[in-house]
């Protein structure tokens, strides 16, 4: 037998007040079914708030808040709320004798308040209406408290059961329900977000004590209690505390004249040691906003042997000039110990490319090819849109084309079949065409890589996590969960690596020589090659000097065709298409003159060590590469950083197992007592042993002076949010028309923007002689 609760519920007014609930129980043999969802409800909610009885007086609490946390739940039952009222105190020693509790709606607003001459916003609705129902409770001898009056008869409407959660007395949040927001608040779930996961954890939106207003405002007071200290300061005390916690942690900050914080960096010692090993390229796109100063990040990135994307640094920036990059390039070429990187990947900026020309003289520069490409239909539309054929001529101009001459000649055909002469932007992106065509970019070593997409791979992380008014104080925690989950995935990928056996599709020796080299991903790419190695078709054309000339192509296809030099002497090639000098994979038509040759072992010339399995193994050579032994031998701090380094390879390397870590530190140990004995004997010598003050334990790391405040930077107020965290870049904007403001008609603002219809407004840029940096080494 089951019970089936049917409701009826009679509604006797106009203002839809709640005066009788009758409640009829039958039994039924079948499965109980509810004809109104609401009914239920708030049958469920009755049956809850039923074994409330009604206080009397006489009734007895242990203390005045027992009493009042009775009759607030008496009160949500009826529909109405509660709040403190007067106190009355012994005139002997002061100590309170009673407590009266009231209904919410008790009393009226005073006059003073309603009649303000000076209010500037609306004023609230009225809430008060005079209600006399109230609570007494006083105190006894015996220490109890009894209620000694007790009014129950209200002038206004009471709440039905169900609506009395929002009601600000009955609004409250459990400690259980404070944790779970605080983790979804850490999380960069939303308050909204927060709301629905509380009323499921709840059971049901009828059963959430609060709103969502009250959970937007809990998380508001919480971030402006933690940001007592400022924005910035707390972001400056959690660098310092990661550099006291490890001594390979860089950070380095400017402000400007009054003391805020104008561009920041830091990377961590996993960064460095990163970038030992794969910061042979690098690529950073400062056009992201993050942050409710809606200052650029910048997050300097790469890609390991696994090919998956690391970060070496990250900073945050308050302009975009020259003048800023060529601090923050010259601050990170800092942190990673003064070593260039082989080539870099930037958007197409002449801030940018005018400060790493100053900076990184030696380093390849290369455009990002994606922004580039994304102007085309934007900048040439109308000749897209009267010509179907333009959009695949163009592109196999720029990605088919194998040769510089090959690219010339094929640029000046299109530019002359569709009449583009004279088309300043097309000239422009063509006298810089060795920095963006794939064509002349062939030789280059990149990691595959043509695009900033590994810096932007980056920002799509971070967008589910921040917006456009995080503050720069989380968003510095952020990055740390970025960054491990970026080695988290690569010790997934390692463990892979070493834990399994790729599934062999050929019977060359070569792929079983590569399975056992190369990482899984890269193992595929090269195994990728090797098949389509034998769908290609190669003959001789030419002999010199020993070397023969082949053109390779696929099988019934005469294009595209590519040339392969092969010297048997040395069983080495070179093709046209330069994978392998771009990628540092061999290309399938080399390995289809391989094959054709009876070359079956590969050449440990097209071996590049990061990517393989021991990218970062055994290598003891130190990052320091523009210093000489005889100069390390003249600075103790550049010995400090240089043993920091290999200790950070130890670390790495010890923690690995019980086994492994049992080992480093019999090894240490020994290592210390060898280190003090030779101190000792240094001394009885007469000499005095090279030192180094802990306060400069690392002269690269730049360090804010202990008793310096660090202000926030000035907060960026938009209208509405912003459409996109994306920033374009100088060349992007460019290439939009101007626009002209209607109040002062000068270009690039609008009416909403401009300075003359802003009496308050404070601009954002700075120059040069106002930036001070109060770093110390």
């Amino acid at each position: 037998m089951q019970v089936v609760v049917l409701v009826l519920l009679n509604m006797i007014s106009m203002e839809d007040t709640l005066v009788q609930d009758l409640i009829e129980i039958k039994e039924v043999e079948d499965r109980p079914v509810f004809e109104d969802k609401g009914a239920r409800e708030y049958v469920i909610e009755q049956s809850m708030v039923a074994a409330i009885p009604e206080p009397y007086i006489g009734m007895e609490f242990k203390s005045p808040d027992d009493a009042q946390q009775y009759y607030n739940n008496y009160a949500r039952s009826k529909g109405f709320g509660t709040r403190k009222n007067r106190i009355s105190r012994s005139k002997i020693n002061k100590a309170m004798i009673a407590r009266e509790f009231v209904c919410s709606k008790e009393g009226l607003r005073a006059n003073k308040y309603v009649k303000r001459e000076d209010r500037v916003t609306v004023a609230p609705d009225e809430i008060r209406e005079g209600c006399k129902a109230m609570i007494l409770v006083s105190k006894k001898e015996e220490g109890k408290w009894i209620v000694s009056r007790f009014h129950t008869e209200h002038n206004h409407a009471l709440a039905s059961p169900m609506s009395t959660r929002f009601i600000r007395s009955h609004r409250t949040k459990t400690k259980v329900q404070k944790d779970l927001m605080d983790v979804l608040d850490d999380s960069g779930i939303r308050p909204s977000k927060i709301a629905s996961i509380l009323s499921h954890e709840s059971g049901g939106l009828g059963n959430l004590n609060m709103t969502e207003h009250d959970i937007f405002n809990y998380l508001s007071r919480k971030r402006q209690k933690q940001l007592e200290k400022g924005d910035a300061q707390i972001m400056l005390d959690y660098f310092r505390g990661c550099q006291s916690k490890n001594p390979g942690f860089f950070y380095a900050i400017q402000t400007d004249i009054d003391g805020c914080l104008a561009n920041c960096f830091w990377a961590d010692a996993r960064s460095r040691m990163a970038y030992k090993h794969f910061g042979d390229v690098v690529t950073f796109d400062p056009t992201y906003l993050t942050n409710k100063y809606r200052m650029p990040f910048v997050p300097f990135a790469g890609v390991n042997h696994h090919f998956q994307s690391i970060l070496f640094g990250c900073a945050l920036l308050w302009d975009e000039t020259e003048e800023t990059f060529i601090w923050l390039l010259k601050t990170w070429l800092k942190a990673m110990y003064g070593c260039s990187p082989n080539t870099i990947i930037t958007d197409q900026d002449g801030a940018i490319t005018n400060a790493i020309a100053k900076v990184l003289p030696n380093t390849t520069h290369h455009f990002c090819m994606w922004h580039i490409e994304k102007k085309f239909p934007e900048t040439l539309s109308h000749v897209y849109h009267r010509n179907e054929d333009f959009k695949k001529e163009f592109n196999s101009c720029i990605h088919n084309t194998l040769t510089p001459d090959e690219f010339e000649n094929s640029w000046t055909r299109v530019i002359q079949k569709y009449n583009l002469q004279g088309n300043s932007w097309l000239e422009k992106i063509y006298s810089i065409r060795e920095k963006w065509v794939p064509a002349f970019l062939h030789n280059t070593f990149c990691a595959g890589m043509s695009t900033t997409q590994r810096s932007e791979s980056l920002n799509k992380y971070f967008k589910d996590y921040v917006n456009a008014s995080t503050l720069v104080s989380k968003f510095v925690l952020k990055y740390e969960e970025a960054l491990d989950d970026r080695y988290n995935k690569e010790r997934e990928e390692n463990f892979k690596t070493m834990n399994s056996k790729p599934v062999m599709k050929t019977l060359y020796p070569m792929e079983a020589e590569a399975s056992l080299i190369y990482t899984r991903k890269l193992f595929r790419i090269f195994q990728d090659e090797l098949i389509h190695a034998q769908e290609c078709v190669a003959s001789r054309v030419d002999v010199n000097d020993g070397l023969k000339v082949y053109k390779v192509h696929g099988f019934n296809k005469e294009k595209p065709m590519y040339m392969v030099t092969f010297d048997a002497s040395q069983n080495a090639a070179v093709c046209n298409c330069h994978k392998f000098e771009s990628m540092g994979i061999l290309c399938r038509h080399i390995l289809a003159i391989f094959i054709k040759k009876n070359v079956f072992s590969l050449p440990s010339q097209y071996i590049i060590r990061r990517w393989t399995k021991d990218a970062k193994k055994n290598d003891n050579s130190s990052i320091i590469q523009n210093e000489t032994d005889d100069k390390l031998s003249e600075s103790s701090t550049l010995w400090f950083n240089s043993v920091m380094l290999h200790s950070l390879g130890l670390s790495e390397k010890a923690t690995r197992s019980s086994k492994h870590y049992d080992l480093a530190i019999r090894g240490i140990k020994n290592l210390c007592d060898e280190l003090d004995t030779l101190a000792i004997d240094i001394v009885n010598e007469g000499k005095k042993p090279a030192s180094i003050d802990g306060s400069r334990m690392l002269e690269d790391d730049n360090v804010l002076y202990s008793g310096t405040t660090l202000r926030d930077p000035v907060h960026v107020i938009s209208k509405g949010r912003p459409p996109s965290l994306r920033k374009k870049s100088s060349v992007e904007e460019s290439s939009k028309k101007s626009k002209t403001c209607s109040s002062c008609n000068r270009k690039g603002h609008t009416k909403r923007t401009c300075e003359r219809h802003q009496p308050n407004f404070e601009s954002k840029s700075i120059s040069t002689s106002q930036i001070v940096d109060v770093t110390q080494d």
